[in-house]
C-alpha cells in the first residue's frame, strides 16, 4: 500500500547533529534519564551508538523540538511531523503568520547567492517544515471547525453537490 524509499542521504545524522547543536545536551540527558555522556554519544553519529524510539519520544517531549523525529521522517521521504493537538482555532492567525514567515524566508534563500552551507541548508530544511507544519495545523483546525457543526457540514455538502450540476 505505501512505498517508503529510503534516502540516500542521510537526514537522520544531519537533524540529531543539528539537535545536538542546538540544546544543552548536559540538562536534556537528566530531565530524560540519561547519562550526559551516553546522550552525546547517541546524537553523534560517528559512534555506534543510536537513539531508541523510547528515547526519541523522552526527548521531543522534553524539548518540544521535532528536528530529529523530522530528519528521521525525511529520511523515509516523508513530511515533517504534525502536533496536532496544536491545532486550534486561537492558534490559525499564528500558524498562517508561520507559514508566512517561513516561506518568504526560504524565498529570500532561493535568490541569495551564499555558499550552501550545512548551517544554512539546514536553516532552510527547519523553516520548509515549519512552514509545512503550520499549514498542516491550519488544515486541521478548518477540519475541526467545521466537523463540529455536522448540520452545518451537511447544508454545505449538499449545497456544493448540487451547485455542480446547476453550472
Amino acid at each position: 500500500m505505501y512505498d517508503y524509499k529510503v534516502s540516500i542521504h542521510n537526514h537522520l545524522d544531519s537533524a540529531c547533529r543539528a539537535f545536538a547543536q542546538s540544546h544543552n545536551l548536559e540538562q536534556l540527558a537528566k530531565s530524560v534519564g540519561m547519562r550526559p555522556a551516553t546522550l552525546r554519544c547517541k546524537m553523534n553519529p560517528d559512534q555506534p551508538h543510536q537513539l531508541t524510539l523510547i528515547e526519541l519520544i523522552a526527548i521531543t517531549d522534553a524539548t518540544e523540538d521535532p528536528r530529529i523525529l523530522d530528519g528521521m521522517l525525511r529520511q523515509l521521504h516523508c513530511q515533517p511531523s504534525v502536533p496536532v493537538n496544536n491545532a486550534t482555532m486561537g492558534n490559525m492567525q499564528f500558524c498562517a503568520l508561520t507559514a508566512a514567515a517561513s516561506v518568504g524566508a526560504i524565498a529570500g534563500e532561493a535568490v541569495s547567492t551564499e555558499q550552501m552551507t550545512q548551517a544554512r541548508r539546514n536553516q532552510i530544511l527547519d523553516r520548509a517544515s515549519d512552514a509545512i507544519r503550520s499549514l498542516s495545523l491550519i488544515v486541521y483546525s478548518v477540519e475541526a471547525r467545521f466537523q463540529s457543526a455536522p448540520v452545518f457540514a451537511a447544508a454545505v455538502d449538499i449545497v456544493t453537490t448540487n451547485a455542480t450540476g446547476l453550472m
